[in-house]
């Protein structure tokens, strides 16, 4: 391995350790009984506050929940990769710690979407029905709109046992495990009886046949003027990261779709005014039916 190489590692794992210790300071100061010894937190604090003049930042002012949530995806997604690189595709997950970690990361869909009904009063008015969240995970978006929405009835889906678990108990300890409904149920399987005002669907973790029926069957499942939003990962221009992004999808269990093919599997099945909103992290496709 030649010294150039060895240097540009070192280099990265130096940034790898920066998001670590930057992370801990966080938790340090936002998250109740997260302690240790003064002298430990006084190394923890010095070399964040290194790290953030490096990258001329400051946490001062942001949120502490959301500062984590990136901090935590990043580090456990990239210790996924490293510890299992030779996993076939597909949901498989079964470690507590980064089944919750995307809990959490997760939940902050469910603000964006109210960030989107800010200035779409139909859409707001889907917010007092019945939600469908489909793959609900360890019901991270689940308990956050039953959080924000008062008037929504959540019915929250997976396939996946393990995450189904902690969601039971998740939603057992909190204030609104009344109007959450979990179901060991296959999207592809859901009753058509319609009810659905709202529907999420993450297609990054669905195989494209799936996202298909899925469609057709959240379609079918919902009330006249309900809402369908369908996200994926965004594949931003940058190749290493539109790379990272790929790789996330088809380990995952996805199939990288572009948000043009999803806007007319939705236009096919009955939805309008489809509108495509992007970040970073993820892209929204979204419609209502009329």
């Amino acid at each position: 391995m030649s010294q150039a190489t060895v240097q540009r590692l070192q280099e990265l794992a130096r940034s790898a350790r920066m998001l670590a210790i930057i992370g801990a300071s966080i938790k340090l100061r936002s998250v109740e009984g997260c302690t240790v010894d003064a002298a430990i937190r006084a190394e923890i604090e010095h070399g964040s506050s290194l790290a953030l003049r490096e990258a001329s930042a400051g946490i001062e002012g942001a949120d502490p929940a959301e500062l984590l949530r990136i901090v935590e995806m990043a580090l456990v997604e990239s210790s996924d990769l490293f510890n299992n690189a030779g996993r076939p595709s597909g949901w498989s997950v079964t470690d507590t710690t980064k089944l919750e970690a995307m809990g959490r990361a997760s939940s902050s869909a469910f603000d964006r979407i109210l960030a989107l009904a800010e200035t779409r009063p139909a859409l707001a008015r889907s917010l007092s029905g019945r939600f469908l969240d489909v793959g609900t995970g360890v019901g991270g978006i689940a308990l956050r709109a039953a959080e924000i929405c008062p008037d929504l009835q959540v019915e929250a889906i997976d396939i996946w046992a393990p995450a189904l678990r902690i969601a039971e108990q998740w939603v057992a300890a909190s204030p609104h495990a009344q109007r959450i409904q979990l179901r060991d149920l296959d999207v592809g399987h859901l009753d058509t009886a319609p009810r659905f005002t709202l529907a999420w669907l993450p297609t990054m973790f669905l195989p494209r046949p799936t996202v298909q029926k899925a469609v057709e069957r959240i379609a079918l499942a919902s009330l006249s003027g309900a809402w369908l939003v369908a996200s994926l990962y965004t594949i931003p221009a940058e190749p290493f990261t539109a790379t990272t992004s790929r790789l996330r999808t088809l380990r995952g269990g996805g199939e990288i779709m572009d948000p043009l093919e999803l806007t007319e599997l939705l236009r096919l099945h009955g939805y309008v005014d489809v509108e495509v909103d992007s970040t970073p992290i993820a892209t929204f496709v979204f419609g209502r039916l009329p």
